[in-house]
């Protein structure tokens, strides 16, 4: 019923598309306009995309088990760079973790409490986090607020190159600045029509518009070769779409269905796939947040729903972010619950701990709460399912020879040998609360975590960039500044 609810949306009321050329395209391709100007999909189109998509749909969720560890951004960029097998051999053997997702707009100073704009030093003091953090394999790149919008994207992307080799991803915000995004990625990684640095989805507006910007940016991205298209829906529940839940399923899958039709109609070989990020409008509170139960039942249902009935390539994330606005307890909560609920409507115990450093539903970062959040992975990570067994780890004759004695295991060489392989956290102590030592409460937790990071951040060390590579990346954004300024 869900399927054919979707299907008769798009057909019955149809697609608004802010943009002629991809409206003229679909209307070539079998679609009609209905009396009020927005564009009708015929089942037949879904039909072939649907067969198209199926092709790839093994492929794509095998693709999409990466994300349960490295999150939906840097798994992408995991993609478009070719090191699947790399990382997958990487992170059965050592700790690696994502920071900050799509990228903040505000900090959380810890120190003040204060929230402020991202600016320059605050975003060079986080990509040297990024980088003198071992345990971090990607940072986004953070919005900056100081430095004039339409080249932002690109400065900041080029700035932070500068800074650390763990940057990748980035949203053409101005259609306009692909061209030069497309340019950085075939410079970086020295292979022409690559893009790795391209990443941002193209989103529909509630109730099925396909708006300007977005639509834009699909025209520029079809311009340039780039055969990539990534449709999304970012519904808010009791507001954009119905209060219940079966509603908001078939609005939402429409959306992204529809999205994905009209990028299908421009490039029939192109990699299509969608992304379901939906919040919801607190009715008790007004506020608009990611954390609930509903909101891991509407995204899984759509994606269930694309898994059955429309070839796949849907992608959820496991929790998007908490809606908190300070580091602490709410946030590690919120964190936990969203996790508890993909993984017992998936039936995967396995999935990590969703937390990297953000709060405010995404928009603010906290390296904070990124050393709080990476605390408590690695502690998972610490959880095998197998032990050692060999003579090293199993030293009979000395159990033996202790047990015979009846002496203890504290003072034997082995013990001093291997006690560093237990498990031992910086930020969970285990020990008596002292008062103005470690006193036990949220807060010493807190400051300990604001402590690390700086720390880490002090033994900073460049990338070892060419020096070509650094001055052919100045030159595109001279370019771009003489472009778009």
């Amino acid at each position: 019923m869900l399927r054919d609810k979707v299907c008769d949306l798009l057909w019955k009321v149809g697609m608004k598309i802010a943009n002629d050329h991809i409206s003229a395209t679909l209307l070539e391709n079998g679609c009609s306009q209905s009396p009020s100007g927005r564009v009708r999909i015929p089942k037949e189109m879904i039909k072939e995309m649907v067969s198209n998509q199926k092709r790839t749909q093994e492929q794509d969720a095998d693709d999409q088990s990466l994300y349960l560890t490295c999150g939906i951004d840097w798994t992408h960029s995991i993609l478009w760079t070719n090191k699947q097998e790399e990382i997958r051999n990487k992170l059965g053997r050592e700790f690696m973790i994502p920071a900050f997702d799509c990228g903040p707009t505000k900090f959380y100073d810890y120190p003040s409490g204060k929230v402020v704009p991202v600016d320059t030093p605050i975003f060079i003091e986080m990509m040297k986090f990024a980088q003198s953090t071992p345990e971090i394999g990607y940072i986004s790149t953070w919005y900056r607020q100081d430095v004039p919008q339409p080249t932002e994207r690109i400065d900041s992307l080029i700035l932070g190159l500068k800074y650390t080799d763990k940057v990748d991803g980035i949203e053409a915000i101005d259609p306009k600045q692909i061209k030069y995004l497309k340019e950085i990625g075939e410079i970086v990684s020295d292979a022409p029509g690559r893009t790795p640095f391209l990443a941002g989805s193209q989103c529909i507006t509630s109730p099925l518009i396909l708006e300007e910007r977005s639509a834009e940016e699909m025209v520029e991205r079809a311009k340039r070769g780039i055969q990539r298209f990534h449709i999304g829906s970012m519904p808010t529940i009791g507001v954009s779409t119905p209060v219940t839940l079966a509603g908001s399923v078939v609005m939402s899958a429409a959306e992204i269905l529809g999205g994905m039709a009209a990028a299908f109609c421009m490039d029939p070989e192109a990699d299509l796939s969608g992304r379901m990020i939906s919040n919801v409008l607190d009715m008790k509170t007004g506020s608009v947040t990611c954390y609930g139960p509903e909101i891991a039942m509407l995204n899984l249902a759509v994606k269930e729903l694309f898994d059955a009935c429309f070839g796949g390539h849907l992608w959820v994330e496991v929790f998007f972010s908490p809606g908190t606005k300070r580091p602490g307890l709410q946030t590690v909560y919120e964190n936990f619950y969203g996790v508890h609920c993909y993984s017992r409507l998936t039936g995967n115990p396995d999935i990590c701990y969703p937390g990297m450093g953000t709060l405010d539903n995404g928009g603010m970062g906290s390296p904070t709460q990124m050393m709080l959040d990476m605390e408590i992975r690695k502690s998972q990570f610490a959880l095998k399912d197998k032990i050692p067994l060999d003579e090293e780890s199993l030293p009979f004759e000395e159990i033996c020879e202790k047990v015979r004695d009846g002496k203890e295991f504290l003072s034997s060489d082995h013990t001093f040998k291997h006690f560093r392989e237990l498990w031992s956290s910086e930020i969970f102590l285990i020990g008596e609360p002292k008062p103005g030592a470690w006193e036990g409460d949220e807060k010493s937790i807190l400051d300990k975590c604001d402590q690390l990071w700086r720390e880490n951040a002090k033994v900073y060390q460049p990338p070892g960039w060419p020096k070509e590579k650094m001055r052919a990346l100045e030159d595109v954004l001279a370019r771009a500044e003489k472009e778009l300024l």
